[in-house]
């Protein structure tokens, strides 16, 4: 992991995980076997699981000339950036922007606000050159609300057209688009959600036909029932072709399990594997309706109201959430959020007008540690205890292994991983805990008894690479 300079300022470093060729000493805890399948890879792990948000409204030109952002980004691979953010799509206007996020909406007959200086928002042009300057797939965002709410259809569906043309114009091969933002919340219903989709996705497609159409709704609260509508709205409409859905960890109006660290700490995995079995169903219902070329996103996830939680814990528990998108089918993912929102959870740290970077909060970290992952081979881990899980990975090319386990448990624990034979040795090791403690460390070690052990410490997230001999 190149944790970056303010990071590794920031944490504390320390060499807290040993690892063992030939184990010569039990060491404290209960031994725990973590079992490869090298033999049964399974699908590719997707491009788009670091993926980011630019709330265009807190964007200044400003900000963005620091280039500690743009190196971050680069090493994250973060694969979309979604533009203009979330429920701000549902009031923005690509082309009279105001610079006023969320609720002021300029076509509302009552509208008297005064719009902000270009230089302190964001605008279509400027988010298009900073995705080609940081090698990420653009993903707009349409507003189908202002038209719904003012009784402007016609205006809106223009809107969205002038949107797409100009994209096309100007030559920025826009793929993903996003339809909307949280209808549930803005009184759509998910049968005129899906309508919705359809209408707006039709004008798009009336000018670049091959787009990827994006929707989305929600999984919690569960007494809403909101899974079945997800499947509702991929029945009924036509053109989408990705179905994300908003969840952070943490926030009661959401899919609860737990919302204090102390919460966390007894989940294994995350959400108590709610997420990962709802994952799974959404796609074996794709596969009973007809469907099974619909992906799932989750491209509004994070972390909701933590409590009892400082920055380093917030960076474990972000990766927790991450194994479960890696290791179930997940087709893209952008985490919430970059520049708005708590302190304690949003990756830039800024000062308070947020137009000058005071450093990467310790998640910025977690996603250079996953970023190599993507674009690899998925292979199956089973751990013999519940404390300990994960996923690994395969490069098919050079044939490394990656191995990326949670651990969680008051004492260390020596682990002992097999499946890998006699014909790899570990390469590095990269780990970070609860603490704030980092480790990335070059080994040379041999496994000629079949499997490696290493000592994981209390509430870390541990990652290994193994290279063929």
């Amino acid at each position: 992991m190149k944790f970056n300079l303010t990071v590794i300022f920031y944490l504390v470093c320390s060499v807290y995980c040993t690892f063992f060729a030939d184990a010569q000493s039990e060491p404290p805890g209960a031994k725990i076997h973590a079992h490869i399948d090298l033999d049964n890879p399974l699908n590719t792990i997707s491009k788009y699981l670091t993926g980011s948000h630019f709330v265009y409204a807190v964007e200044s030109d400003e900000l963005y000339k620091d280039e500690r952002i743009a190196r971050w980004m680069l090493e994250s691979k973060v694969g979309t950036i979604r533009y203009p953010g979330g429920t701000v799509v549902m009031a923005y206007h690509w082309d009279a922007l105001n610079g006023i996020p969320f609720r002021t909406d300029s076509w509302d007959p009552e509208y008297n606000s005064e719009a902000k200086d270009p230089v302190d928002f964001m605008d279509v042009d400027e988010y298009i050159a900073y995705c080609s300057k940081v090698k990420a797939e653009p993903m707009i965002g349409i507003n189908i609300l202002s038209g719904r709410r003012y009784d402007r259809e016609k205006e809106a569906l223009d809107e969205a057209r002038r949107l797409i043309e100009h994209c096309k114009n100007r030559g920025y091969d826009v793929k993903f688009w996003y339809i909307g933002n949280e209808g549930y919340a803005k009184g759509f219903t998910a049968k005129a959600y899906a309508a919705y989709v359809d209408k707006y996705a039709g004008v798009l497609k009336s000018v670049i036909p091959d787009i990827v159409v994006i929707g989305d709704w929600k999984l919690g609260p569960i007494w809403k029932d909101r899974f079945n509508e997800c499947i509702e709205i991929a029945k009924m409409s036509e053109h989408l072709d990705v179905l994300e859905v908003h969840e952070k960890w943490g926030n009661e109006w959401g899919m609860t399990s737990g919302q204090s660290m102390e919460d966390w700490k007894s989940e294994f995995p995350i959400y108590d594997g709610k997420l990962g079995m709802y994952i799974r169903r959404f796609h074996e219902q794709m596969e009973q309706i007809g469907k099974p070329n619909i992906k799932f996103g989750l491209n509004e996830w994070g972390l909701g109201n933590v409590t009892g939680s400082n920055k380093n814990e917030n960076a474990v528990l972000v990766a927790d959430y991450l194994i479960e998108i890696f290791r179930n089918d997940v087709y893209m993912a952008n985490y919430w959020n970059l520049n708005m929102g708590p302190a304690q959870t949003k990756i830039l740290d800024t000062t308070d007008d947020k137009k000058q970077l005071l450093g990467l909060n310790p998640t910025a970290g977690i996603f250079e540690m996953y970023a190599s992952a993507m674009g690899k081979r998925l292979l199956r881990v089973d751990c013999s205890r519940k404390e300990v899980y994960g996923f690994s990975a395969i490069d098919e090319q050079d044939l490394s292994v990656q191995l990326f386990l949670m651990h969680k448990s008051v004492g260390a624990s020596k682990i002992e991983v097999s499946g890998l034979g006699g014909d790899y040795i570990a390469a590095t090791i990269e780990a970070f805990d609860i603490s704030g403690n980092i480790l990335v460390e070059d080994i040379r070690g041999e496994a000629d008894s079949g499997y490696f052990s290493l000592l994981l410490q209390p509430w870390s997230v541990n990652k290994i690479i193994f290279k063929l001999k």
